[in-house]
């Protein structure tokens, strides 16, 4: 591959800290061990003289090259805590009269490795096929290895989340785009509904529920990934010959339910902690991220944990914790830590459709929207700013979510979704379609999420929650 730059240098960064800590800030009592073994340095493969050698902090904004990855680090600066010089070596050494020689780059465990380029912001990747055997398809890059590396495994490589895999025909977190309609009918070809910004991606969902509605043909799950359709047919007997090959111009690709693996119920009830530290600590003021407890049930006499939302308003000013509903089906009641903890709120109520209920804090209770400190370098906490909706954001940027069961955890944004849920209300149609967003959160990602990390709020860089973890399937299409 022919570049304008050759990596002659690798420095290990810890991120510059946020100088907005306010007293009121706390670290966890306790730090889940997922968090514990996230790296919290990041390394930067770089060119020659693009940082000067006498400087002991980068800005990655005042290289050209580097710029598109400042949101990397969260303030777009770091601290240089090792430098080491690249060297090219013979491929053979015992044999020195070898012409062959090879480049070994030591990179040492990372939260991100950083290029002098960006696939999230430059879209394309040219590879060298004599040399790796790697795939980018516009969202994730694909690795296939003989032999897996060690983990811990970066958050990001170039700036898009990577996936190991030594298996040719494991296309990971990769779309499924394997199963085409075996018509040539393309649907609505004089719009074209590819790549539109956030606040029109309604109008792409309009054009599939016309055609499917009007056709009877019976779907439960839409994705839009901004050039095509992911689009889920109810049965395995639809005939393929009948559904379109393209809507508004976006090729349509095809599963049928019983592929999806969804959870026989919205999400499953941690009944008991796991072998994993977890942060089981009772906090004076509440906060997202914090454990949360249904009591203990009179019927099954087991204990449900959670995780606790974010603080909301009506227009009367009265004040709801965001809770996941199906956490709290036995009563009405919440506690904190554990079931042997303060009762902070009752009563529950259900948003039905969601997978979300809100539930009055008791007037004594204090709660903050500010999230925990991390422990990874860098990262402060953030001020929640407020709900908004799942379709703001566009495909690929950053998000976070904070748990007791697995601590800090940062994600990709992924495709905007429609997914059929029942209404259960016999004066209400029978389904109605709910606006979900789909978010990856790293390759071993299903190893770390526990039953009880369910309502934790899903944020932004600018602190907006654009929704709350229903479930993470463990079967089926959409695996880590």
């Amino acid at each position: 591959m022919e570049t304008p730059w050759k990596i002659e240098e690798v420095l290990v960064v810890t991120s510059s800290t946020p100088h907005t800590h306010t007293t009121s800030v706390t670290m966890k009592k306790v730090t889940p061990s997922s968090e514990l073994s996230s790296p919290n340095k990041s390394c930067i493969l770089s060119p020659d003289a693009v940082f000067s050698s006498g400087k002991t902090v980068l800005y990655l904004d005042n290289s050209p090259l580097f710029a598109p990855s400042k949101y990397l680090l969260p303030l777009g600066e770091g601290t240089i805590d090792k430098r080491s010089r690249l060297k090219t070596t013979h491929g053979h050494p015992e044999l020195p009269e070898s012409p062959e020689l090879s480049l070994t780059i030591p990179i040492p465990p990372s939260r991100h490795i950083i290029l002098p380029f960006n696939l999230r912001h430059d879209g394309s990747f040219n590879q060298n096929s004599e040399l790796l055997s790697l795939s980018f398809d516009g969202f994730f890059l694909r690795f296939w290895l003989s032999t897996l590396p060690p983990k811990p495994w970066p958050l990001t490589i170039a700036g898009v989340q990577p996936y190991f895999t030594t298996d040719p025909i494991d296309d990971g977190s990769m779309p499924p785009i394997k199963r085409m309609s075996k018509s040539h009918l393309r649907i609505s070809a004089n719009t074209n509904v590819t790549n539109l910004p956030p606040s029109e991606v309604e109008n792409a969902f309009k054009l599939v529920f016309e055609f499917f509605t009007k056709t009877q043909i019976v779907i439960t799950q839409v994705q839009y990934w901004g050039r095509f359709f992911i689009i889920v047919l109810e049965y395995e007997s639809t005939d393929l010959s009948r559904v379109p090959r393209t809507i508004g111009c976006c090729n349509c690709f095809y599963l049928f339910e019983n592929e999806v693996g969804r959870p026989r119920f919205p999400a499953r009830r941690i009944t008991d902690p796991t072998g994993n530290v977890i942060d089981d600590s009772k906090y004076d003021t509440l906060r997202p991220g914090i454990m949360l407890s249904s009591g203990t049930s009179s019927i099954t006499s087991y204990e449900y944990r959670t995780t606790s939302g974010a603080l909301v308003e009506d227009s009367n000013s009265e004040q709801y914790m965001t809770v996941a509903s199906h956490s709290f089906l036995d009563g009405d009641r919440v506690f904190h830590p554990c079931a042997s903890g303060e009762e902070i709120s009752q009563p529950i109520t259900a948003i039905a459709g969601t997978g979300i209920a809100i539930a009055k804090l008791h007037d004594d209770i204090p709660f903050t929207n500010e999230t925990f400190e991390t422990p990874v370098e860098g990262i402060g906490p953030t001020q929640l700013q407020g709900l908004v909706s799942a379709d703001n954001l566009h495909i690929g940027p950053s998000v976070y979510m904070n748990s007791p069961f697995v601590g800090y955890c940062e994600g990709t944004c992924g495709p905007w979704d429609r997914k059929r849920v029942p209404i259960g209300d016999p004066s209400q149609p029978q389904f109605e379609w709910v606006k979900t967003r789909w978010c990856y959160m790293g390759q071993v990602s299903l190893e770390r999420l526990r039953d009880g990390v369910c309502g934790s709020a899903i944020w932004d860089d600018d602190g907006n929650v654009i929704g709350f973890f229903r479930y993470a399937p463990t079967s089926g299409h959409f695996l880590d």
